[in-house]
């Protein structure tokens, strides 16, 4: 089977037409952590996220997502725009993504799970291991949320925020209504409060089509959100649909070939497995993740 994916994404890739099509990819760590589990880590290792956008820097035009939001709203896209994403809010992408960022001059936009920004304790749905509690014992600060002064340093350097929920409990679908909303109020009180300015991006916790649905997009509207980002595979046109904004996971097992097909519409097919796949296991939550 890993086989035929492999063919069929080569092949995507070869044959994928360019058009006005923008990627997205989101990630979650840029750390030193050499665990081999896909979550809770989701990690890159810095010196392959360097590559990575050491070749972005080559051959894209990297642009936040309000940017690429702006291009075609104005039919201004050229076809080489791409966007990168960090969920959560660790502190690693402060110590580790942010220096690359800066080293070849791009942009990023960061969404955060506003109760635990700023705070001293892991994001709590990280289930360690034992090698990932000694590795919290030595080296506890890349293991902690960023501090809301770390955010702003970002911004004024021309980083890009939004929000991810306030606890990131569950999906928003696996919630009450009243929890549900909960979630996006509190985050978006809290982000203005902190950063003075009111959030206009938010991304959905899982982030598949099965973790949101229509009445939560009519919440974010109500509360002036612009745009929502999803875990949706492929990439985005010249009309996209701004509250189901589709992204593509980098993993810490991608090559930089694989990180090559990614961006270049190799995975566009992969939307079509994905929706079924949904449909005949769901979405996960957190206690699926669970040791």
């Amino acid at each position: 089977m890993h086989s035929v994916l492999k063919f069929i994404t080569n092949f995507s890739y070869l044959v994928a037409s360019g058009g006005k099509k923008v990627p997205i990819l989101v990630y979650h760590r840029v750390c030193p952590l050499y665990y081999k589990k896909e979550f809770p880590y989701m990690n890159v290792q810095p010196e392959e996220f360097d590559r990575q956008m050491k070749y972005l820097k080559k051959n894209f035009e990297v642009i936040t997502v309000s940017e690429y939001i702006k291009k075609a709203q104005a039919k201004g896209l050229n076809g080489w725009e791409i966007c990168v994403t960090f969920d959560d809010g660790f502190k690693d992408n402060y110590m580790y993504a942010f220096p690359i960022l800066k080293k070849y001059g791009l942009k990023a936009t960061f969404f955060l799970t506003t109760k635990y920004i700023g705070g001293d304790l892991p994001f709590p749905w990280m289930a360690l291991d034992r090698g990932a509690k000694e590795d919290l014992r030595v080296n506890r600060s890349r293991w902690l949320p960023l501090s809301w002064e770390e955010v702003k340093e970002m911004m004024r350097s021309g980083m890009e925020f939004g929000t991810h929920t306030h606890t990131h409990s569950d999906s928003l679908s696996k919630l009450e209504p009243g929890e549900a909303k909960r979630e996006i109020e509190q985050s978006t009180r809290i982000f203005k409060e902190k950063i003075g300015v009111r959030p206009e991006l938010f991304s959905y916790p899982h982030g598949t089509l099965k973790d949101y649905d229509g009445t939560h997009i009519e919440l974010l509207q109500s509360h002036d959100y612009k745009a929502a980002l999803t875990t949706n595979i492929g990439r985005n046109g010249e009309w996209p649909n701004l509250y189901e904004l589709k992204r593509i996971i980098i993993y810490e097992e991608d090559t930089l070939w694989e990180f090559k097909k990614k961006t270049g519409g190799a995975y566009d097919f992969a939307e079509v497995l994905q929706k079924q796949w949904l449909n005949l296991f769901g979405s996960k939550s957190h206690k699926d993740y669970a040791n």
